[in-house]
């Protein structure tokens, strides 16, 4: 038999009250902050589960704030495009008219001038709406470049007709931009563009750059990397012309290249765009073979100066058809001018409905960002809450218990001499 001693009786009834504090403790706890959780060491399953839940949620707040600023950022694109394509309309309706002689006559000579006039301040517009800014003062088409207006107006003076002069003319317009296209990451390595850089939605028509260097002979020295729209193209040493051609033509581009009577090679655009050339680490393989400058690195004004460049940028169609008018060239006013005038047009439309293909996809991530938000936030209240009116049950029965042991010790603990003294 076990002796049971008073200590022993004493020990355990300590012993079971301090076990009734610590509940009752950690259960008004958890009714007071709502938690089931203090510290890890209360359940490290659910306190992992917590990590990931408050981590998720996090993230999804974060995809939600940037699908809203690339959406704001697509919104202000489309805005952009959907106001070109309005005066591209109107341009094409004073077009077709003067290609059909309708401002000939007794008052053809002013009214040729005043169209020109119009066309001109288009032309303006246009350039503004390049030039056009979201709301933290970032250019919208100008890639990485942030520091200056993406397009820079060329200004001279130009003959009229009769041979007056007219000055402060637009006679160009040079892109500054670069080809980069600012991303929004919407899921964990998911990323959409927000912007259209301005090498290829202010592009008219499809650029072709021929090279006069004969490259029959023409062979690689080294192992050489040379960049096209930023698309890096390898060069093996003893590599031909016609590798060149070939590496270019598989290539991901928008471009194919070909060889010409004498092999010259004539790289051409298949969509408008500014085509972007530069080797890169050293190479010289685009110099070599005739495309860009040796002296110049940094495209896109590094064509080389032999080369045949064609190809016409929206301000140049819109430049091109002013001068015609002014000349009163109905010939090509109504031919040449009203087909790159169509090209321009339907570059604009297409890049349009990238955009909205884009909006369309961010509007649909938006609705999954917020179904993962819900659900997560669930799951988290049930890992981490309580369920207030359990708590509250064993709460109740947790003090009735302690009271009953406090009760019962009452009576264990041996009377002394003190307790029959009145």
């Amino acid at each position: 038999m076990i002796r049971i001693t008073n200590m022993m009786q004493n020990n355990s009834l300590v012993r079971n009250l301090n076990r009734h504090q610590i509940a009752l403790d950690e259960t008004q706890n958890q009714l007071g902050t709502g938690l089931k959780i203090r510290k890890p060491s209360d359940d490290p399953s659910a306190a992992t589960n917590q990590m990931y839940f408050r981590s998720r949620l996090n993230e999804l707040a974060q995809y939600d704030e940037n699908i809203a600023d690339g959406y704001q950022r697509l919104q202000q694109v489309d805005g952009v495009l959907d106001k070109m394509g309005e005066i591209f309309q109107r341009v094409r309706v004073l077009t077709v008219q003067a290609g059909n002689g309708i401002y000939q006559g007794d008052k053809g000579f002013e009214l040729e001038v005043a169209v020109g006039k119009e066309i001109d301040q288009h032309l303006r517009a246009i350039v503004d709406l390049a030039n056009a800014r979201d709301a933290t003062g970032q250019p919208l088409f100008g890639g990485y470049v942030t520091e200056r207006p993406p397009f820079e107006p060329i200004e001279s003076k130009i003959k009229g007709l009769q041979g007056l002069e007219l000055k402060n003319q637009y006679v160009g317009v040079e892109y500054r931009g670069d080809i980069g296209e600012q991303l929004r990451e919407i899921e964990k390595g998911e990323y959409i563009p927000v912007t259209i850089p301005g090498n290829k939605v202010f592009w008219g028509t499809n650029v072709s750059v021929t090279s006069k260097v004969d490259n029959s002979a023409y062979q690689a020295t080294s192992d050489q990397i040379f960049k096209i729209d930023n698309v890096e193209i390898h060069i093996s040493v003893g590599d031909t012309i016609d590798d060149v051609i070939d590496k270019i033509n598989n290539s991901p581009l928008e471009v194919k290249a070909s060889k010409l009577a004498q092999d010259n090679i004539s790289i051409s655009s298949t969509a408008p765009h500014q085509i972007w050339m530069e080797d890169v680490g050293g190479g010289t393989v685009l110099k070599d073979i005739g495309l860009i400058e040796p002296s110049a690195s940094e495209p896109p004004n590094n064509y080389s100066k032999s080369a045949t460049v064609t190809g016409l940028s929206v301000f140049d169609v819109l430049i091109q058809l002013r001068n015609d008018l002014i000349q009163k060239d109905q010939e090509r006013i109504g031919g040449r001018d009203l087909g790159d005038l169509d090209l321009a047009l339907e570059n604009i439309l297409r890049h349009r409905s990238t955009v909205g293909a884009r909006m369309n996809r961010m509007e649909e991530h938006e609705d999954r960002v917020s179904y993962d938000k819900m659900y997560m936030t669930e799951l988290l209240a049930k890992n981490e809450g309580i369920d207030f009116p359990e708590t509250i049950m064993n709460l109740k029965w947790l003090e009735t218990i302690h009271s009953y042991a406090l009760n019962v010790g009452s009576k264990i603990i041996k009377p002394t001499l003190m307790d029959f003294l009145r």
